[in-house]
């Protein structure tokens, strides 16, 4: 559906190459070298960066990760993940394309329907009002922590499918893009403001302040709010892409998670990151009840493709891939 393939690739550079030690030395010295100067870049603040830099970032340490591949693998990590440079390339373009199709910006419009939902109120107003009226509260690095998610969880995720096995990453990759092709389809089309925007301009009468926050408590308040306002989107905020990323990982998970100690965290993923939308000025209500409805949607569609590929592969053509795919994500 997207060009991806599913051929399982881990191969190993052979033992004629280099002998085991030498491989094995050579491995660990390179992972310990990129987390170590992933530290560094985000402690010094190269990170966060642009779009570009996170994927520059995540190929490199699937690079790092499978170092003693044969180099036709890693030149083919690179135009495996092309279709999601193409999704970061888009999104940062939308609000010239909206322009461009002249679409006009949608502000009024999600406040008066909040307030329809919600009678006459708007949650993040009350939210902010109730919980940060005297000033941030001690737990808001967590806001921050939970906003951060998004920009490393369901990439992180894909990385370790594409390490260990093709055919799951592919299987999460047509969900990912899908979703969020969808997704940038309705920012073109239906250009709507997030409540923090609608506030400045005057559209909400009370003061939305932008609490979310960024970098795991690494990164200071004023390089993430610098960063916040440089890669933010004012044209994204229906559906929240925020939302369905973090749904979409909790049922691709869950079924590979099995005890339930590790379920709860999982479940109260998405919630947790709904409530730090809503609370930090981010998005709306009504944005992220659409994000789980994309989602929804997402996996429908995909699903009937994948059923339709299915049926018209040629006998002993992708079996394992199909059998693979079905057995780790019957649910998903």
């Amino acid at each position: 559906m997207t060009g991806l393939s599913t051929e399982f690739t881990r191969t190993a550079v052979s033992e004629e190459d280099y002998p085991h030690g030498t491989r094995r030395v050579v491995r660990v010295a390179v992972r310990y070298a990129y987390l170590i100067a992933l530290v560094a870049a985000v402690l010094t603040g190269l990170i966060p960066g642009g779009r570009l830099t996170e994927v520059a970032w995540i190929l490199t340490g699937i690079i790092a990760f499978s170092i003693d591949r044969p180099w036709r693998d890693h030149l083919r990590v690179v135009v495996d993940w092309l279709p999601l440079v193409a999704v970061l390339l888009v999104y940062d373009f939308t609000r010239d394309l909206a322009d461009t199709v002249g679409m006009p910006l949608r502000m009024h419009e999600l406040v008066t329907v909040e307030r329809w939902f919600f009678d006459g109120a708007l949650p993040t107003v009350w939210l902010q009002q109730h919980l940060a009226e005297d000033g941030q509260p001690w737990w808001t690095p967590i806001i921050g922590i939970v906003y951060t998610t998004h920009f490393i969880v369901p990439w992180a995720v894909a990385a370790i499918f594409y390490l260990y096995s093709r055919p799951m990453w592919a299987r999460y990759m047509r969900r990912i893009l899908v979703l969020s092709y969808l997704a940038l389809v309705t920012y073109i089309l239906v250009p709507a403001a997030p409540p923090w925007y609608a506030s400045r301009e005057g559209a909400i009468d009370e003061e939305v302040q932008r609490i979310s926050g960024f970098g795991l408590g690494m990164v200071s308040p004023d390089v993430s709010a610098k960063w916040l306002e440089e890669q933010g989107n004012y044209v994204a905020a229906l559906p929240s892409l925020h939302t369905a990323f973090a749904v979409l990982v909790t049922v691709t998970l869950w079924p590979l998670v099995r005890r339930w100690w590790l379920r709860v965290p999982l479940a109260l993923f998405p919630f947790a990151m709904a409530f730090t939308l809503v609370y930090g000025g981010e998005h709306y209500v009504i944005d992220v009840l659409l994000g789980y409805l994309y989602v929804g949607i997402t996996i429908v569609v995909v699903r009937m493709w994948e059923r339709y590929r299915a049926g018209r592969a040629p006998v002993g053509e992708d079996d394992g891939a199909v059998v693979e795919e079905s057995r780790v994500g019957a649910d998903a």
